[in-house]
């Protein structure tokens, strides 16, 4: 489902409703990045997709300034991941922990020397982190669409409401849900990997991310989320370094 990037106001965000679903599966050996569809996006269009992705949602939420929003930090900051393990034979967990696994090995690859994502089975006790849970993305209620709402970032399990910025930029919610599965559809290694980027700060898709052609993997991906984490936050488009993600 695509975000509007139009503005509104805090209140309207509480009740907006996202998910993600669909699309191919690439082989779990490259963390479902289709290296084939590779290509690199000049910097202006890497510029064009993290303004329309994330400088440009949700403008003034909880009077934050403009520029870009995401998990605070200096280059090299660590992010935890909570993972809890899989219920004893529950063959559906295990699978989506193991994606989540070679999501993460991709991610903290691509970004190396500037993000990094600390996977953990226990849970946090203090601290904002994101939380992996299975089975809980929110599907709109009467609806049958179960494919088009395999998974979503959310405030919490089994429901739709985004996370947002603070006041300075950083990630409001606490902890940020990464909703996996529904019982009724094929989480995908490409969903998983897709579902880490609107943790990370996308909110609003482009091509590559979530936009036709579906899972269509590029560098501009991994490009745009290394542009987000290799500047300062609240650094508007017009200031923005374009940084690229590790072959």
């Amino acid at each position: 489902m695509r975000y509007p990037s139009k503005t509104i106001s805090v209140l309207a965000l509480a009740f907006l409703m996202s998910a993600c679903g669909g699309g191919g599966d690439s082989s779990p050996t490259n963390g479902g990045e289709n290296v084939a569809a590779s290509t690199a996006a000049p910097d202006a269009q890497v510029v064009t997709y993290l303004r329309s992705s994330n400088i440009d949602f949700a403008p003034g939420a909880n009077g934050r300034p403009d520029g870009t929003w995401r998990w605070p930090g200096t280059p090299a900051q660590h992010v935890t991941v909570y993972l809890p393990l899989p219920s004893v034979g529950n063959a559906t967990e295990s699978d989506y922990a193991n994606k989540v696994a070679i999501s993460i090995q991709l991610i903290n690859t691509k970004l190396s020397g500037l993000l990094t994502l600390d996977l953990t089975n226990t849970r946090p006790a203090a601290g904002n982190f994101i939380e992996v849970s299975y089975l809980t993305s929110w599907v709109p209620p009467g609806s049958t669409d179960y494919a088009s709402y395999c998974a979503n970032v959310a405030t919490g399990p089994n429901t739709g409401s985004m996370i947002v910025p603070d006041a300075s930029n950083s990630i409001s919610s606490g902890p940020v849900y990464v909703n996996l599965g529904n019982g009724h559809c094929n989480v995908t290694q490409d969903i998983v990997t897709h579902e880490f980027g609107h943790a990370l700060g996308l909110a609003n898709h482009f091509a590559s991310f979530g936009d036709a052609p579906v899972n269509a993997w590029t560098s501009a991906y991994f490009d745009v989320l290394a542009t987000l984490y290799g500047n300062p936050q609240s650094t508007p488009a017009a200031n923005l370094v374009v940084k690229r993600a590790k072959n």
